[in-house]
């Protein structure tokens, strides 16, 4: 089963996840040595449907390299329940 997140996770809350677990690069490029080198947009995607007849859309974020256009996509839920831990600490 999958959770939605409602609340809105912003562009640094996303850097602060990344950087945090050492995401620093572009897959494609190597860029990502700035927090300001990418660009993140939520989405929703529709999952395939493995044998059944229908499957739970997944929240994702989508980030997007500005120098190559390289993309990574990360499921909202895992960086929401990062940022609700760091907030406790």
């Amino acid at each position: 089963m999958t959770v939605t997140c409602t609340r809105e996770i912003s562009k640094a809350d996303v850097e602060r996840f990344l950087f945090s677990k050492h995401i620093t690069a572009c897959p494609a490029c190597g860029r990502f040595r700035s927090q300001c080198d990418l660009d993140v947009h939520s989405i929703t995607c529709q999952g395939s449907p493995s044998g059944s007849s229908s499957a739970a859309p997944v929240d994702v974020l989508m980030v997007v390299c500005q120098n190559c256009g390289g993309i990574q996509f990360h499921d909202r839920s895992v960086i929401a329940n990062w940022i609700d831990c760091q907030r406790r600490k």
